[in-house]
């Protein structure tokens, strides 16, 4: 299945698509008319079929700017983007649930053992869950101690959720 963020890009990507296609049909409306030559073919079909299908350029225009305006609040109020990016490693803080297993490389000591097991073992509702991972040495728990105020478990978001082992890098 499809998460909803996932939707909204996908519907914000097809409302972008559908705004271009249109503006590019209004655009055609403005095309000089062709300049008909005894014995040759006209070089632009579009401006006289238009007007032989009784449709002018301002018809066309006055569409294309009632589907602008339409389809603007949409595309704003989309969620384009998961809110909390910063947390699956581009900050100091990671997020437990969702943040990529390579992303603890950059606290020494958690990856890959530690990592593994977060990642494998979550998600979870507090970081504080994470001492609870059965398995878990001493050693491994008080290096999990040292880097605690940078662990943050935050809501699972699912298309980021199956990718905490694999985030397609390949060399």
């Amino acid at each position: 299945g499809y998460s909803t963020s996932a939707l909204a890009i996908s519907l914000v990507t097809m409302l972008r698509g559908l705004a271009i296609a249109t503006l590019a049909v209004a655009a055609s409306a403005f095309q000089a008319p062709a300049v008909v030559t005894p014995g040759l073919r006209s070089a632009s079909v579009c401006s006289v079929q238009m007007q032989a299908d009784g449709m002018s350029r301002r018809d066309v225009l006055k569409n294309a700017a009632a589907f602008g305006l339409a389809a603007a609040p949409a595309i704003a109020n989309a969620d384009v983007e998961y809110p909390n990016v910063p947390y699956l490693g581009g900050g100091d803080q990671i997020d437990v649930n969702n943040a990529n297993i390579r992303v603890y490389t950059k606290l020494p000591g958690m990856y890959p053992n530690i990592a593994g097991l977060i990642v494998k073992n979550g998600p979870f509702k507090s970081v504080d869950e994470i001492y609870q991972i059965k398995g878990l040495s001493s050693e491994q728990k008080n290096v999990i101690k040292k880097y605690e105020g940078n662990l943050v478990a935050l809501d699972v978001a699912p298309e980021y959720r199956e990718d905490v082992f694999n985030n397609g890098l390949y060399r």
